[in-house]
Parts: structure tokens; C-alpha cells; sequence
């Protein structure tokens, strides 16, 4: 993609700024056994592991992070950037939805909004027009592109939207003797890197990590009905999760999806599952069941609508490599969304250029996830972070002593 101005150089002060202003710092706290046995079991089989930092101010370590944080002490953008602008002097517009941006002669004059019902989802009969002299785009991998495909914004080139990434995520469960109590603690505090890279132009490499397992996030991702999926539940306490997170973008045949517009405006997501992810698949579903086994687990159960519950790792392997591995067989999660209006210095390939400014709009900006031209194989919150503080301290710069509109 040519893009210069962002490698690990460069971009290390402006880690370590959002580092330091969201508070992420080691977790000193012991692991829960969730992520304690993913550890015991690389451990076992000679598996690198470490430990994820936790962007935390006086964390309970209730484990409810997967629902959102209680007491927020999880150093979000509402505990941290919100209030800092508010007390600076900004003017945050609530339940309002950006619908269009209006646009003439290389230049963005407005954005049109809907006004939202008190819930924040349903629209009302209120508009609202917001006029300035500069515009960001944030609304993140899905809502950025959405925003600019209603708008018509000038797209030559058919970028937007596209490229878009997910980390797509493979579940495996398992049945510990011992309680696990996975819904208490700090989840994803371990995690290992083995398979994550395993050539430049190879097959899917993936993450392991143990993730928050609240009841209701287990329920709902658990195949199967009735007494089946009773009994699992029933075993809550001595339930271990690892879930796999497919590093996509990284190859030609992992060119991602596409954000497109439903009849209403609304967005759509098309991401295609092809037998290039259900390699990476396989390979993940396999790998999580080695570990749960040499962790001690008595079963293994990969998410998956056939699977069986597999009581050795010689059994699993034989298993799995038998599953019929398509869309809606196997339980695919994510929570990274990433793309959609790559940036980069060719307007053929990517929406904005290095700055973050719009090709074909030249006051109209985009700092979020939906920048990345590729998946970056972790969690991408810090890499967003990090990113659009340098893009806006930049932009703020140039636009000194101007008014921002």
C-alpha cells in the first residue's frame, strides 16, 4: 500500500500518549482459571503465552467486561476523551444519527442528522444540520462507509466500503474437572501468538484468548437447543473457552467484505466464508482442543452444529478433521471491525489519503478503525486510539489559529 509515517517508530509516542491517558498498564491481579489453563496448557506443549495489558482504573475484577463495565473503570472513550472535550468547550450532540454528508466542489458543507428516539435507536421526525468548516468521520468500520455510500460522496474508484475486516473468530469449549468460574475475573488476560504468523503469504495465521464467559454471552453462542444445550449450561462452572481470531487481510485470498446500504439506508456487511477461512478454521479448532486437553479438560466441544463432545485430543483430531466446515455449521464471532475506507497515498486503492483526509473532499477527514487497509491480528482499540490521536494532532496543527468550524 506504500503508506509511510506509520511504522513502529513512528507510531510508538503516540502508543505510549493513549497508554498513558486510558490508564493501559500490566494486570497485576492472578489470572482467573479461564486464562489461567489457556496458559497451562502452551505451557504443556511447549506454546509461547503472555499477558495483555488492560487499559483499567480501580478494576473490581467482577468479570462483567463482556456486557460492558459496572463501575467504569474500564478507561473508555465516555470516562476519558468525552469529558475532556466537554470540558473544553465542545458541544456533544446525543441521540442524533449522521445521515448524509452534504458536498459541492471538493468540499463538504454539511451533515445532515436524524434526531433519535430516547432509546437512541429508533429515528424520529426530527432533522438536524450541522454546518462547519472542517469534518471528522467517525463512525467507525461500518457506520464511516455507510455514511459516505448514502451521501454519494465521490468514490471513482469503488473503494469504499470495501476491504473490510473482522478478525473472524472460532469458538472451542471444554469441560474442566475442577470449577473454572469463567464469569469471574478479568477475561482475555492471556493469550498466545504461536499460530498468529505463520508466513508473510501462507495460510490464516490466528490469536488465542480466553473470553468473558457471563452467562448470557455463553447462551447465546452455545449450538444446539434443549436438553443439550441445558446440560451445557448447567456445567457453566466448570466451562473453558478459547476462541480463535482469524488474522484476514494479510493474503489475495483474504480480501475481506463489503459495507453496503440496505433499502432504508441502513448498513450491510457481505463477508464472504471461503475454504481459505475454513482452512484457518480447522487448524484453529484443532489447536484450541490440543491446549484444553493438555490443560485437563475431560471434553472438548469446538462450536459447531455436528460436532460431538470429544473426551481425548486423538478422538478431537480425528474429529475435527471431519467437520463439514461451512456457513452456519460453525459458530463465527467478532468484535473487531477494521476497514472499509483504507487509507494510503493512491486514490485507486484506498479513501483517504495518509493524513486521513478524503481523496475527492479535501475538508472532510476519517480517524477510526475503517482506515486500516489490512486486519492487524489483536485487538485493534489501542491501534485505533493511537492512530487517530496522531491524525487529529496533526490536523490541529495545520488548522492553528484557524477556527475548526
Amino acid at each position: 500500500f506504500d503508506i509511510r509515517g506509520f511504522s513502529a517508530a513512528d507510531l510508538a509516542p503516540w502508543f505510549a500518549r493513549m497508554e498513558r491517558r486510558l490508564g493501559v498498564s500490566p494486570w497485576l491481579v492472578a489470572a482467573n482459571e479461564n486464562n489461567s489453563a489457556l496458559r497451562r496448557g502452551a505451557s504443556v506443549l511447549g506454546i509461547s503465552s503472555g499477558e495483555i495489558q488492560r487499559n483499567v482504573k480501580g478494576c473490581w475484577n467482577l468479570g462483567y467486561c463482556g456486557m460492558g463495565c459496572p463501575t467504569n473503570a474500564k478507561q473508555s472513550m465516555l470516562v476519558t476523551t468525552i469529558p475532556a472535550a466537554l470540558a473544553r468547550g465542545a458541544t456533544l450532540l446525543t441521540r442524533a444519527r449522521a445521515w448524509t454528508v452534504e458536498h459541492g466542489n471538493a468540499r463538504a458543507t454539511a451533515v445532515h442528522c436524524v434526531g433519535l428516539d430516547p432509546g437512541g435507536t429508533d429515528p424520529t421526525a426530527r432533522k438536524i444540520t450541522v454546518h462547519a468548516s472542517t469534518f471528522i468521520v467517525s463512525a467507525g468500520a461500518i457506520g464511516s462507509p455507510a455514511l459516505l455510500i448514502r451521501s454519494k460522496a465521490p468514490d471513482p474508484h469503488g473503494t469504499v466500503g470495501k476491504r473490510t475486516f473482522l478478525h473472524p473468530t472460532v469458538v472451542s469449549a471444554a469441560l474442566m474437572p475442577d470449577r473454572v468460574d469463567g464469569f469471574a475475573g478479568a477475561p482475555q488476560t492471556i493469550y498466545s501468538d504461536h499460530y498468529l504468523e505463520l508466513s508473510p503469504d501462507g495460510p490464516l495465521g490466528y490469536k488465542l484468548e480466553a473470553p468473558p464467559l457471563h452467562p448470557i454471552l455463553v447462551a447465546t453462542t452455545l449450538p444446539g437447543h434443549g436438553v443439550a444445550h441445558a446440560n451445557w449450561m448447567r456445567e457453566l462452572a466448570h466451562m473453558h473457552v478459547l476462541i480463535a481470531l482469524m488474522r484476514d487481510g494479510f493474503h489475495a485470498r483474504s480480501p475481506g467484505g463489503s459495507v453496503g446500504l440496505e433499502s432504508d439506508g441502513s448498513p450491510v456487511l457481505d463477508y464472504r466464508l471461503d475454504e481459505f477461512f475454513w482452512d484457518g478454521a480447522r487448524r484453529a479448532f484443532a489447536s484450541m482442543a490440543e491446549i484444553q486437553f493438555a490443560a485437563g479438560a475431560k471434553t472438548v466441544m469446538p462450536l459447531h452444529s455436528t460436532a460431538a463432545s470429544y473426551s481425548s485430543w486423538p478422538a478431537a483430531k480425528a474429529g475435527i478433521a471431519e467437520l463439514a466446515l461451512e456457513p452456519l455449521q460453525a459458530s463465527v464471532v467478532s468484535a473487531h471491525v477494521m476497514g472499509g475506507c483504507p487509507l494510503g497515498p493512491d486514490p485507486k486503492r484506498a479513501v483517504t489519503d495518509p493524513s486521513g483526509r478524503h481523496h475527492h473532499l479535501e475538508n472532510l477527514y476519517v480517524f477510526d478503525g475503517s482506515l486500516f487497509p489490512t486486519s492487524v491480528g489483536a485487538n485493534p482499540q489501542l491501534s485505533i486510539y493511537g492512530i487517530t490521536a496522531k491524525l487529529a494532532t496533526e490536523l490541529a496543527a495545520r488548522l492553528t489559529p484557524r477556527r475548526l468550524g
